[in-house]
């Protein structure tokens, strides 16, 4: 009998998908465990050893003790280059080390192979963005956009990303797709009134966000974009109402200080500013628009 016949049998029509289906999860599960060669020791890591270095690693990881996590996951992903474990906590562990493009290069290898590559879109366009490759950006969006079309966060990312590429039209194109599809997704809403406020149309822009503040006060992007409308129609006061209500709710989102900073500069209060930008800067030391401001208030050399 050959296999075409075998598979019409009813048996084996219920069978072999069932099998198939215990393959895949023995290959999540149990497959990170058997032995393999350690690249770099050359030895093999047996099934003890293995726990124990991601045991250790985790342990690493929670204490932020990221350096000593990597050399030891890098271990694991020599030995099992296709586990998808083991390269999600390599591109935290890199995305902890601000090395966005090994933490891209490592998540895209994650799409390749993971049972749910979707669940890496978020980092990976993030990744792209932290290294101005907003072309790149747009690409990976696309694609995990593919994999899952009505996913209302894929289709933000990806009207972000065209949004920072200045492609204004696509991005309102994109934006008002993820409204119609979830009208409480407020984000997309945000995102059509930026496109509004980046136009100039001040007034659609703030429409847009006070329906948004309407239904959620504390929307902390709703605020952000608030404060720079109010600013940019010189009402300073209310600008700084909205601005430091957004700090507040949330004390770790840079871009509230870098836009307080700017407002302490436009009133010529230089020692706020240097404040706000050093508070920028506890939150991302790298940030160059805070780094260049900052050094420009203090006399120093201006960085490139």
């Amino acid at each position: 009998m050959d296999i075409i016949n075998k598979l019409e049998t009813p048996i084996l029509r219920v069978i072999l998908p069932l099998l198939a289906l215990f393959i895949f999860y023995l290959s999540i599960f149990w497959l990170p465990t058997i032995n393999f060669f350690n690249i770099e020791n050359s030895t093999i890591l047996s099934i003890e050893k293995s726990k124990e270095i991601l045991n250790l690693s985790q342990i690493y990881l929670e204490q932020k003790k990221y350096p000593e996590a990597l050399k030891l996951t890098l271990e694991l992903n020599q030995a099992y280059p296709n586990n998808h474990i083991y390269l999600d906590q390599l591109a935290t562990i890199y995305q902890n080390l601000n090395d966005y493009q090994k933490q891209a290069e490592v998540l895209e290898k994650f799409l390749q192979v993971a049972p749910l590559p979707s669940v890496a879109c978020p980092q990976l366009q993030e990744a792209y963005r932290r290294q101005g490759k907003i072309d790149k950006m747009i690409d990976s969006c696309q694609r995990c956009l593919a994999l899952e079309p009505r996913n209302g966060d894929l289709i933000f990312y990806l009207g972000r990303a065209y949004e920072l590429a200045k492609n204004y039209e696509k991005a309102k194109e994109i934006y008002q797709k993820g409204a119609l599809l979830d009208p409480k997704y407020l984000d997309q809403f945000v995102g059509l009134a930026r496109v509004s406020f980046f136009q100039n149309n001040l007034i659609e822009a703030e429409n847009l966000v006070n329906e948004v503040l309407e239904k959620n006060p504390d929307f902390v992007d709703a605020l952000l974009l608030m404060g720079m409308i109010q600013n940019r129609k010189k009402k300073t006061d209310l600008a700084k109402e909205y601005l430091l209500k957004g700090v507040e709710i949330t004390p770790r989102y840079l871009d509230f200080y870098l836009e307080l900073a700017a407002i302490a500069e436009e009133e010529n209060n230089k020692t706020l500013a240097i404040n706000y930008y050093d508070q920028a800067l506890k939150i991302d030391p790298n940030n160059q628009v805070a780094q260049n401001k900052k050094s420009l208030l203090t006399g120093e050399k201006k960085l490139d």
